[in-house]
């Protein structure tokens, strides 16, 4: 009874009811904070190997979820600290479905998790009631998460039809490759925005509150990134998309204004990369794409904290020129962000671009090594831009006259507590992987290896 009581899922369960029915009384973000905080201590702590209990088959626990778990604990804890008080509700839901979703070892459960999650998602992409961008965003979530939804439900039916099992495991042993297993991966392709089904992303990250973004670009993927782990079999599917995923993340963002519209493009690049290692599916890519999603999720946090305290509501990647003269080291840091996300070395987006390319490399993956160079090299250059955009360009004709306004209302805002916390702890550690990445390295392998 103790080890369902104590169970993350469970106590992150009671607190979402609670605020869901006394939340209108409570200051929600120092409790939401601390419950998650405390998930985390239990997940670290006081887990159990093997079938959670209670679970019947649909949860499971080892040292590569509890990983994955403490990932999406810290990404949740970063966007409450950025988002202030709003809908800490709506984030800790997120969160529980995705602590549900890399958890599931059974496709009931892991559908189940992935509609809390995308419900959840659809309010907070629409939460700006006054902005008809926010409410645009909102319904194509809705919309393609419904055809995603119904791909997922068809693929589901088709396996059960052919193998009377539900559990991933069951049905991986007796089939690969088969009709309802690529559905069922095209539909998680959705949820990553991986080219082609990426149609969403750049107008949901522009539309939706920025919070909203950060929340969309760092803890679903997660979840959808370990479900893909354990269906392996499905490697072509997988394959293409990384191939599109990369040179499609590098092309688009090359003529765009607006920041959060990059950096859509951006997460289809380096979801590509991700879903590479994972189509390659040895021991070395796995771990490889598991240190490349750690260091995207981090490298993401840091960033759009940044996004938060400098721009405006329109964030046009114009708003960034002179900030080096204003805020030298946010500009700094976020200069080094950027370099570190196009894969600069010796900074910590190299080693995870390295990793991944040296999997490929090693399994004889020699083209799309070459393809996926060449794109983050196109990649690198609307990245150096922004650094140009920081250090050097002064307001032009481009929103000049917005510039002025925006620098005029905003004169004298110092960047909040929380969001600085977050700033100089994400940057330290991208620091420390440049000097010592043993210590990932030497983590991920030992998660890596619970799998096997």
């Amino acid at each position: 009874m103790l080890k369902i009581i104590m169970n993350p899922e469970v106590v992150l369960s009671i607190a979402v009811l609670s605020l869901v029915i006394y939340g209108v009384n409570w200051s929600t973000l120092k409790l939401s904070v601390g419950v998650l905080f405390m998930v985390g201590v239990i997940t670290v702590f006081g887990s159990w190997g093997g079938e959670l209990p209670g679970s019947s088959g649909l949860l499971m626990e080892n040292s590569w979820i509890i990983m994955l778990k403490i990932i999406i604990i810290i990404g949740s804890i970063s966007i409450l600290l950025m988002s202030g008080s709003e809908a800490s509700g709506l984030i800790l839901m997120v969160a529980l479905s995705s602590l549900l979703l890399v958890s599931s070892v059974n496709w009931l459960s892991v559908y189940l998790a992935i509609e809390l999650q995308s419900l959840t998602l659809f309010v907070l992409a629409a939460l700006k009631k006054d902005s008809a961008y926010s409410t645009e965003a909102g319904l194509k979530y809705f919309v393609l998460g419904a055809v995603s939804s119904g791909l997922f439900l068809f693929g589901c039916a088709l396996l059960y039809g052919f193998t009377g099992e539900t559990s991933i495991q069951g049905i991986n042993s007796v089939m690969s490759g088969d009709v309802g297993q690529i559905l069922i991966s095209i539909s998680l392709l959705f949820k990553l925005a991986a080219a082609p089904f990426h149609m969403w992303a750049p107008d949901v990250y522009d539309g939706a509150p920025t919070t909203t973004t950060a929340l969309l670009a760092i803890v679903p993927k997660v979840g959808v990134f370990s479900i893909l782990v354990q269906i392996g079999p499905v490697t072509d599917v997988v394959l293409i998309c990384a191939i599109l995923s990369i040179v499609y993340g590098a092309i688009g963002a090359l003529n765009q204004t607006k920041i959060k519209r990059l950096l859509a493009y951006s997460g289809i690049g380096h979801m590509g990369f991700i879903l590479f290692g994972v189509a390659i599916g040895s021991f070395e890519s796995i771990q490889a794409s598991l240190i490349y999603m750690i260091i995207y999720v981090i490298m993401s946090i840091c960033g759009f904290s940044i996004i938060l305290s400098v721009t405006s509501r329109w964030s046009l990647i114009v708003e960034f020129s002179a900030l080096s003269r204003e805020n030298p080291i946010m500009a700094g840091t976020l200069a080094l962000i950027f370099l570190s996300i196009a894969g600069i070395p010796p900074l910590a987006g190299f080693l995870s671009k390295w990793l991944i390319l040296l999997s490929g490399v090693s399994n004889g993956y020699y083209l799309i090594c070459i393809v996926a160079v060449i794109s983050s090299v196109i990649a690198g250059v609307y990245y150096v831009r922004l650094v140009q955009i920081i250090y050097f360009q002064t307001d032009g004709p481009l929103g000049g006259s917005l510039l002025v306004w925006q620098k005029v209302l905003n004169r004298g805002k110092k960047v909040d507590l929380s969001k600085s916390l977050l700033i100089g702890s994400t940057f330290f550690i991208i620091i420390f992987l440049m000097i010592c990445p043993k210590f990932l390295l030497q983590i991920t392998h030992d998660v890596t290896i619970s799998l096997y």
